[in-house]
């Protein structure tokens, strides 16, 4: 796992950016508020498709407008969209030269690709918005170090001293660059530095990183197991033991680490969330579901009123097919709240899967008269009438799912059977042709349109 590490660019993350006070850029109109606080309304909901039609609704009212931009970037990034998201807030810095919240998320994106060059230029622009702020001058110097630019860095930690004065961090990362210099750290002076009284956790991780960096691995872990000896209970120091077995391929041991930092009441639960969502998804997730289960298990009971949490444990046990267990929890979360839009579906899907139709008509109706205008809620209201032989009803909501989407071939198929049940029969063939001709292609289609009749 590549991790570039900068003494204190916590503060660039997209935890603290998203927390920006909101200011639009000359709103002139109530449809433009509209859109952007129903945009604001859908990302923080996670429905980020919807989000994304708000925001560029506004950009094609208002292209000028920097906030929107910085909406579109976070949401590109949310979805590992980074080049699309460089784009959109390289827009909104050129707009609004001035805000220290698109900097700051410019830098992040230049961070997580590992592009030191552009990310010092960034740096530049929030010291000058913030000179006062000494970890924006480290995290400027540690950027040049890691480019290579020895020379350039050490003439900034002198910059640092100058004006900030002397400091243990300062002396620490002088010595991370002698013991940096070669491309081969010598046991020996990581040994120095573990047996050595200067330093604090911070400078161990620090070090971690670079070493980490030259996929020094084991002298990683030496030095961050002498930090875990500082701090026996800290998460930042248990999440980069994490990284080293996982790169070292112990992966026992780094789901133990994990573990450990998950059960720090210190540990964020936004960070939770992240890190079993990571293993929820991707190629490997069924392989991985055991160790996202104990995660969130765990999470859950360090934030028992913590929502995203809950559905995200819910979550876990729908991959585990728990469906039961995954209704309990889906339910718990919304006595809580009814903005979570993809808890209403799982929801939904579940009551359909154990035959409960009547509850799901209930929980469709419900979640749409929170989400008018979700094509897929009125899809499994029209299924959940189906299999309850309700196909009257049925048929004026697939309609209504058409009228959002009418070229989803799922839709298409169900608007097909339904019109063969209620006496349309070359309507209904008419449908699952179309509906093959939208990509559908399971064979239950197939045989319906090649038998002309339909098939339960």
């Amino acid at each position: 796992m590549k991790k570039v590490f900068l003494s204190a660019l916590l503060c660039t993350s997209l935890a603290s950016v998203a927390q920006q006070p909101v200011v639009l850029a000359k709103v002139d109109s109530n449809l433009v508020k509209t859109l952007f606080f129903e945009g604001l309304r859908d990302k923080l909901n996670e429905n980020y498709g919807k989000a994304a039609e708000s925001f560029h609704k506004i950009i094609a009212l208002n292209p000028n407008n920097a906030a929107v931009y910085y909406e579109i970037a976070t949401l590109n990034y949310r979805q590992n969209k980074l080049k699309e998201a460089e784009v959109a807030i390289q827009r909104s810095v050129s707009l609004d030269a001035d805000n220290v919240w698109y900097w700051k998320m410019l830098a992040e994106l230049y961070k997580r690709k590992g592009d030191m060059e552009a990310l010092t230029k960034v740096l530049d622009q929030l010291i000058r918005l913030d000179p006062e702020n000494d970890a924006y001058y480290f995290d400027h110097s540690n950027a040049l170090l890691l480019s290579g630019n020895t020379t350039a860095a050490l003439k900034g930690y002198d910059a640092i001293e100058k004006k900030f004065g002397s400091s243990i961090a300062l002396t620490q990362a002088r010595q991370r660059i002698s013991l940096g210099a070669g491309v081969a750290v010598d046991q020996q002076a990581v040994d120095k530095v573990i047996k050595s009284e200067i330093g604090d956790v911070r400078s161990h991780l620090e070090l971690a990183a670079t070493l980490m960096q030259k996929k020094q691995y084991e002298p990683a872990l030496s030095v961050l197991q002498k930090a875990r000896l500082m701090d026996a209970q800290n998460y930042q120091v248990d999440l980069a033991i994490a990284d080293v077995y996982k790169a070292l391929q112990r992966n026992s041991e780094a789901i133990a680490s994990l573990k450990s930092a998950f059960e720090d009441p210190g540990m964020p639960a936004d960070q939770q969330i992240k890190i079993v969502m990571m293993l929820l998804s991707g190629s490997d997730k069924k392989a991985r579901l055991g160790d996202a289960m104990i995660l969130a298990k765990t999470a859950v009971k360090l934030h028992p009123t913590e929502v995203k949490l809950m559905a995200l444990y819910g979550d876990a046990l729908y991959e585990q097919d728990d469906l039961t267990a995954a209704l309990a929890q889906f339910e718990q979360v919304l006595k809580s709240t009814d903005q979570i839009y993809g808890v209403w579906e799982r929801v939904v899907i579940i009551q359909i899967r154990q035959a409960r139709y009547q509850e799901a008509i209930k929980t469709a109706d419900a979640a749409l008269s929170v989400y008018p205008n979700q094509a897929i809620l009125f899809y499994y209201m029209a299924l959940a009438l189906h299999r309850n032989h309700q196909d009257q009803e049925a048929l004026k909501n697939i309609k209504n799912c058409l009228q959002l989407d009418g070229e989803n071939g799922i839709y298409l198929e169900l608007y097909g059977d339904i019109l063969y049940l209620t006496g349309d029969q070359d309507g209904g063939l008419l449908q699952w042709k179309k509906a093959l001709a939208g990509g559908s292609t399971s064979k239950k289609l197939i045989q319906k349109i090649n038998e002309k009749k339909y098939t339960e």
